[in-house]
């Protein structure tokens, strides 16, 4: 089965997955433990499909409410029988449809479960926290305005609006982690004894101590990952058993983003929108030259935005450039550097690649 592709309604109608639920034992606990490795993304939709049985079962209990209960068992036990067709058929939505109004009932019923999964909580206008039994904290922001956390080891977090984050209440001895939903800007304490790994969609971000973002929104097919201070290394959550899982991915430094195809699961590093100068103000040369060699001009390009900056130095040799461009962005003053050196440049692999017949 390709729990993969489950949602939390698939996974509240999977005879498995409720077995495990309601009576879970050795085997059943180390294959999901093991799916959530694997996959840590698919950590909500887990939760929330767990806490949808669990809610069931305690509708069970209450006398009351058999009726209700009847009815939602009867479209959680549709949706079961019918998984396989929906594959095949594409008549996905109806039944989603039908798991959700028994998610909705549920709900307005209010009937809350406290067990080893908890749902997340969603506020207007505050974020919230919640934790399970195995330490685990979780915080949702839906704010109008980002969300500044501070972790256990003193890294700070941005969290957007509508994204959440969860991470445990104390780093291990060799490993931080946090997951990700969403989009987050993480300024990182460094700790060489302790990496800091993101999962978020997956794809996984290891760094020591840094500064980037991470954009990871369900809806979004791709991850992408910007680096503004440091380096770190961004490689698919997936790998060979055995393997290092870094060995397939790709290292970044400031001005650098990765993009990653969730649904091809391939990685692509270019610049980022906006490079920004590396050097503060007040140590920043100024971008003037007067007859400078071509050369000249690309080394400066190359040492304010930590960027390479390719080109055929024996072809250019003879080119030199009059110019003030200190107020220009990195893509104005290429733009404008091409133009009076009648070249081209292409971005390949967040290289800067000059394309030149030379200069006459």
């Amino acid at each position: 089965m390709n729990y993969y592709q489950f949602s939390a309604e698939d996974f509240a109608a999977d005879d498995y997955f409720k077995e495990w639920v309601c009576s879970p034992d050795s085997g059943s606990d180390a294959f999901w433990e093991a799916f959530l490795r694997d996959y840590p993304e698919k950590y909500y939709a887990l939760q929330e499909g767990r806490e949808l049985v669990e809610g069931l079962q305690q509708l069970h209990s209450a006398k009351s409410y058999d009726d209700q209960l009847t009815r939602i068992w009867m479209r959680i036990e549709d949706s079961a029988s019918g998984h396989q067709k929906r594959f095949r058929s594409g008549r996905r939505h109806t039944l989603l449809w039908k798991a959700a109004a028994a998610v909705a009932l549920l709900l307005a019923m209010g009937w809350l479960v406290d067990g080893r999964f908890r749902k997340s909580a969603f506020t207007t206008g505050h974020p919230e926290t919640s934790s399970d039994a195995v330490a685990w904290k979780e915080v949702s922001n839906e704010a109008a305005h980002p969300h500044t956390i501070a972790l256990p080891d003193g890294s700070e977090v941005i969290l957007e609006k509508n994204s959440r984050i969860r991470y445990l209440h104390e780093f291990g001895d060799s490993l931080r982690e946090v997951h990700l939903t969403g989009e987050a800007f993480f300024e990182v304490r460094k700790d060489p004894s302790k990496p800091f790994l993101v999962h978020a969609n997956g794809l996984i971000t290891k760094v020591l101590g840094t500064s980037f973002a991470v954009q990871a929104r369900d809806s979004d097919p791709n991850v992408t990952v910007s680096v503004k201070t440091g380096r770190v290394s961004v490689y698919p959550g997936k790998s060979i058993p055995a393997a290092d899982p870094e060995a397939k991915g790709i290292v970044l430094t400031p001005n650098q983003k990765a993009v990653f195809r969730r649904d091809k699961e391939t990685l692509s590093k270019t610049l980022v929108d906006r490079p920004t100068m590396l050097t503060e103000d007040k140590l920043r040369p100024a971008f003037v030259f007067e007859e400078a060699p071509a050369s000249r001009v690309f080394d400066a390009l190359s040492r304010l935005y930590g960027i390479e900056v390719l080109y055929d130095e024996e072809l250019m040799k003879s080119c030199s450039l009059t110019l003030n461009l200190s107020d220009e962005d990195l893509f104005q003053k290429l733009e404008v550097i091409c133009k009076v050196l009648e070249a081209k440049y292409k971005l390949i692999d967040a290289q800067v690649i000059i394309y030149s017949n030379g200069c006459s």
